[in-house]
């Protein structure tokens, strides 16, 4: 249904709700990293007096060098000392509504892949499983940037939005986009782009970019649309296996009770033994828990 991407008038058309509001929630806190790092450097411009000719070094190559210009980005981008070492885990959502304020395209290159591709995935997979794979992929970036690359802060979205490119490619892999003028069908475009991360992961170099962090959303990305329903189709009949179980020993304990209700009939409760007692108290305190359950 959805085989090609089309470029018109009609731009609204392509928009959903879900990728609406992601675009939002991003440039909105896009401006607040403006409006923080601005008021840091108007009442704190002794910072760049503090730091060593080394760091101003690293902060002029790097320009998201820790320490942070401000505490709202110190506070929200994944920094693997903080995550990890006063156990920050927010900023493993967080850092994905973060963006570059020294690099503005970072953001809107960002949003309009994520305008391209999300819109179309999110039709094909459905809004909730759209968000899964959106989230968990950000997490999962986030966690390979924790692994291969420990000392260094990372942020944008850039992470989940490789995701949702793999799994444009993997459901529409013959639609022709457009890639720098040039169009270019999908699988071969995501194939390009795998390329390029791969041999910058092997051989790093000092461009400010997240390379892990696109590997692991392109991993991820395959991993989902491969074999996430076949997780969840193990999950459910799993469900169900412990459903039966349960059942099983209900159906158990009851045939177990009725045995000893009936002894009791027969011969009264003074001739149970201490395990029966026992049994017909568990079996109480059972009865009463599933009964609160489905209240």
């Amino acid at each position: 249904m959805y085989n090609r991407l089309t470029f018109g008038m009609n731009i609204g058309s392509k928009w959903t709700r879900i990728i609406m509001v992601l675009i939002i929630a991003n440039v909105g806190v896009f401006l607040l990293q403006l409006l923080f790092s601005t008021v840091s450097l108007q009442w704190s411009p002794q910072l760049l007096n503090t730091l060593t000719d080394e760091q101003l070094r690293q902060a002029s190559s790097y320009p998201w060098h820790y320490p942070a210009s401000d505490k709202f980005t110190k506070l929200f981008w994944l920094y693997p000392p903080d995550t990890l070492g006063r156990l920050w885990l927010w900023q493993f959502f967080t850092y994905m509504f973060l963006h570059s304020t020294t690099d503005p395209w970072h953001v809107i290159f960002n949003m309009l892949v994520l305008w391209m591709f999300g819109s179309e995935v999110e039709r094909a997979i459905g809004p909730r499983r759209f968000l899964t794979l959106y989230f968990t992929a950000g997490i999962f970036a986030g966690i390979c940037c924790c692994v291969f690359t420990p000392g260094t802060p990372i942020l944008g979205a850039s992470g989940a939005i490789f995701a949702i490119e793999v799994a444009f490619a993997m459901y529409f892999p013959n639609s022709t986009v457009i890639f720098y003028f040039f169009p270019i069908k999908a699988k071969y475009l995501v194939l390009i782009f795998a390329s390029l991360t791969i041999f910058s992961c092997i051989i790093p170099k000092s461009d400010n970019v997240a390379h892990f962090a696109h590997l692991g959303g392109l991993v991820y990305g395959f991993l989902f649309v491969r074999y996430s329903y076949r997780v969840e189709e193990y999950l459910r009949k799993w469900q169900m296996h412990q459903q039966e179980r349960e059942l099983t020993k209900d159906h158990e304990l009851r045939v177990k009770v009725d045995e000893i209700l009936d002894k009791v009939n027969r011969e009264g409760l003074r001739n149970l033994t201490w395990r029966e007692r026992s049994f017909l108290k568990s079996a109480s305190k059972r009865y009463k828990k599933n009964k609160e359950l489905k209240n």
